[in-house]
This record gives C-alpha cells, sequence and structure tokens, in this order.
C-alpha cells in the first residue's frame, strides 16, 4: 500500500511572523536599484552640411571652388549633389537622385559628333569607340545610365552595309534597329521613364 507523504501544515501566526521579519530585515539603502530604461534606437549620425549654395538648383553653373566643396570625397553620385565639368569648362551643378540637365546632355552629344563627325558613313570601329569613350566617361563620373540613338552602319550577311537608326547600350531591353528616328527615341524615352533620374540618352544624327 502506498505511502502518502504527510504535509507540513504550519499555523497561520507562523507564517505571517516569518514572512514580517524578512520584510523587516529589508532596508531602503539594500533595495535593488530601479532598472534604467534604455533606447534601442541608435542616436542618428549627423548629416554632414552641404556645399551645394541654398537655392541652387541643377542645371545652375557654379564656379571651381564651389564646384570642388560640393563634389568632396567621393561617394554614389545618386545619393549626393554633385558638379559636372563641361568641355567648355563650365562646372554644372547636378542634385541629388535628379536628371542629368539638358545643357549637360547637349554638351556631351557636341564632343561625340566632335570627336566622330563622320559616325554615320564610318564603317571601322573608330567613331564607335570614341562615342563609347566618352559616353563612359560621363556615366562614371555622374553614376547615370546613357543610352545612345545613332544613325549608323549596320553590316549585313550577305557583304554589304546599310544604314538605319539604331537604339544602343545601355538599354539591353530594347536594343537593334528602328525604322526611323522618331521610332528609336520612343522606344528610348519609354526606357528612361522606367527611372527617369537614373537614365538619360544622347541622339547622334550624323546623317549624311
Amino acid at each position: 500500500m502506498p505511502v502518502t507523504p504527510s504535509v507540513l501544515r504550519l499555523p497561520i501566526l507562523t507564517l505571517l511572523t516569518a514572512g514580517a521579519i524578512v520584510l523587516s530585515g529589508c532596508t531602503p539603502e539594500q533595495a535593488a536599484p530601479a532598472a534604467v530604461a534604455t533606447s534601442a534606437t541608435p542616436a542618428a549620425s549627423p548629416t554632414p552640411e552641404s556645399a551645394t549654395p541654398a537655392g541652387a538648383k541643377t542645371g545652375d553653373i557654379v564656379d571651381d571652388a564651389t564646384s570642388e566643396a560640393i563634389n568632396g570625397e567621393y561617394i554614389d553620385p545618386m545619393r549626393k549633389d554633385m558638379t559636372v565639368k563641361l568641355s567648355s569648362g563650365e562646372n554644372i551643378l547636378v542634385k541629388k537622385a535628379e536628371p542629368l540637365p539638358k545643357v549637360v546632355i547637349d554638351s556631351v552629344t557636341k564632343d561625340v559628333k566632335t570627336a566622330a563627325p563622320n559616325y554615320a558613313n564610318d564603317t571601322s570601329n573608330d567613331s564607335v569607340n570614341k562615342m563609347a569613350d566618352i559616353k563612359r566617361d560621363l556615366e562614371e563620373r555622374t553614376g547615370r545610365m546613357i543610352a545612345t540613338v545613332v544613325y549608323g552602319n549596320s553590316y549585313n550577311d550577305n557583304g554589304t552595309w546599310s544604314k538605319g537608326w539604331f537604339v544602343g547600350e545601355p538599354a539591353t531591353e530594347i536594343l537593334g534597329q528602328y525604322p526611323s528616328k522618331e521610332a528609336a527615341i520612343a522606344a528610348v524615352e519609354g526606357w528612361v521613364a522606367k527611372s527617369p533620374a537614373m537614365r538619360t540618352y544622347i541622339v547622334i544624327d550624323t546623317e549624311g
């Protein structure tokens, strides 16, 4: 037959007395300090002061000293204001996350046409390489993607050349030949519209 353990039953008075002894031994000086609430969110890092003049906007011209101060140390160009020095010498302000202004696009287009005046008739890689070098330099300096709409030669399977309108890199999803200048521009403008701050294009229309 199992043995049921006996339950120790203390008188209520005994329990109350013991509790009183424990409580009476705890003084305010011995009480545990209250927990101090801490914030789970670290303090934000101070934002560097911008060197861009107050009220300045994309497309404005700034002097060399201001340009150097704005550009400062390199970070992702889309995350800060910057300036682009044109081949004519002016420093053009480009605010962060804004498209390249028309003055910059016009300048690089002129630079390509000057470097490759015979683009439409050139069947070598010379004109293509000159355009690519100029465009790549601007892309690296600004962090923007610059597609090309060009009128040039295309090599046919039968060994002949034919001229047409083409959309070029980096608009990879719409690369190729188009039936007209207008069709090529419409296609590339659709590509730009998907990310207008990041994408733009130039037109090299030395049609001859």
